[in-house]
């Protein structure tokens, strides 16, 4: 059965309330405020469906009231239609532009005003279920890329910043399609899909960011040997589950990145390349394992300064060569640079232009001292440095905190490296932070060319 949709009813007249309760009452949950400041005290502690809101009232008004519903991100959403004695069509204009779904004229009608009511919420439920549905990925039904980002980034802005932020993938997830299909590895995906959602809490987040990778975002703060517990017993149900969902017929294993806010980072970006690299490591290290990238020793240098960027740049091409399956305009983001590489990669070899990847990697000696504020205004300087020296038809994304890609059109590695030379060089006369370098690492898309500066 639907849950019964509920309705705030806002006029500072008794007789006006009683009336529309009357109407109303028998099909919406109903709640009653009298006042703007009483509206607004109420929206604080539930979230109706909708909001019918009288115009004239004293102190403050129903444009007043509807203004501070909009700028609040938590009640913004929520659909207002304005009940008014007031026909003139400027009053109308300026409620709609102000974000208000209708005008319902007093003396209202009861059939018509029943009649607005279901088609405002029929529509809001259809633009709800669209909004959802993008933010979902269509296979698993976990949350996608994008939204991930978005939530994690107002958790991490708000009260409070701790947080893990836990990175997987299936281990040689390629081979398992390419023996038993894509059918199977559908399976299995869903499957681990499952797995994950059924181990996180109700405020955590569980998103598949492409491929066979998945992230796991645990909103709190875990100590580390809460952390490993928690990896250990997702590798061990993992390594069951996802067998039996392949009939048995293979052994099935996941490996696993973590890294934890605020202690590796208070950004997504951060969190992100930090649990990558962690990632990384493991993967490189016998797979079916965890990394905590907090506890990095000799190997995982928070410093970019000791950063492997050759690893960097294999971690880059792993991650932008996998098949994305989203479509629309090709965009320089993330993503868009993703379509971008695999439609070069394709045309490179029947062409006699060359196409270099160069990632440039901003390093300081004492990063841990680095500001925030500081770290934003060198990639701000190295993203100006880059546009005014690529060309047309180049393309750029952002990596990381603290490093960009570039994709370039040269004929050859020495124009390629000019170039690199270039933003290099461009960077270091605009940056005004001390202590502060660039280097980078080039390499042709057909892997024939690397070097590093």
């Amino acid at each position: 059965m639907e849950k019964q949709k509920h309705i705030l009813i806002v006029d500072d007249v008794t007789t006006n309330l009683k009336m529309a309760a009357d109407v109303l009452q028998d099909d919406y949950k109903l709640s009653m405020a009298k006042s703007g400041m009483q509206a607004l005290e109420f929206l604080k502690k539930a979230h109706p469906d909708l909001i019918l809101l009288d115009i004239r009232m004293p102190q403050m008004d129903g444009y007043e009231t509807l203004e501070a519903i909009k700028s609040n991100p938590e009640t913004a959403s929520i659909p207002v239609v304005f009940l008014t004695v007031d026909n003139q069509r400027k009053s109308e204009i300026k409620g709609l532009k102000m974000g208000a779904m209708d005008f319902i004229t007093k003396p209202f009608e009861p059939e018509v005003m029943k009649g607005r009511i279901e088609k405002i919420l029929k529509i809001e439920g259809l633009r709800r279920d669209l909004s959802i549905s993008a933010r979902k990925d269509p296979l698993t039904n976990l949350w996608n890329r994008k939204y991930l980002e978005e939530d994690v980034t107002r958790y991490l802005e708000g009260m409070s910043s701790d947080g893990v932020f836990v990175m997987l993938d299936i281990d040689n997830f390629k081979k398992i399609n390419d023996s038993f299909g894509h059918i199977a590895g559908d399976s299995l995906l869903t499957t681990f899909a499952r797995i994950l959602q059924n181990r996180i809490g109700p405020r955590d987040l569980c998103a598949r960011i492409g491929g066979d990778e998945f992230v796991v975002f645990l909103k709190g703060d875990y100590s580390a040997e809460e952390i490993k517990e928690y990896c250990q017993e997702l590798l061990e149900i993992a390594a069951d589950e996802l067998k039996d969902a392949l009939d048995n017929k293979t052994n099935v294993s996941v490996s696993i990145g973590v890294s934890t806010a605020p202690f590796d980072g208070s950004d997504f970006d951060t969190l992100f390349s930090k649990a990558d690299k962690a990632l990384y490591f493991v993967k490189q290290n016998g797979k079916n394992s965890f990394h905590l990238f907090r506890e990095r020793g000799n190997v995982m240098k928070e410093n970019p300064d000791a950063i492997d960027i050759k690893a960097d740049m294999e971690r880059l091409e792993r991650m932008i060569s996998e098949r994305n399956t989203e479509e629309g305009a090709f965009k320089v983001e993330y993503e868009g640079f993703k379509h971008i590489y695999q439609f070069v990669s394709r045309s490179v070899g029947r062409t006699d232009q060359s196409v270099y990847m160069l990632l440039l990697t901003i390093n300081h000696g004492e990063f841990m001292k680095l500001s925030n504020d500081a770290l934003r205004g060198c990639m701000e300087e190295l993203e100006r440095a880059i546009v005014v020296t690529i060309r047309q038809g180049d393309v750029t994304t952002r990596y990381s905190s603290f490093q960009y890609v570039v994709m370039l059109l040269c004929n050859d590695y020495e124009s390629a490296k000019a170039v690199a030379e270039r933003i290099t060089n461009t960077w270091t006369e605009i940056n005004e932070v001390g202590g502060v370098y660039l280097n980078y690492v080039l390499k042709c898309v057909d892997g024939k060319d690397l070097s590093h500066s």
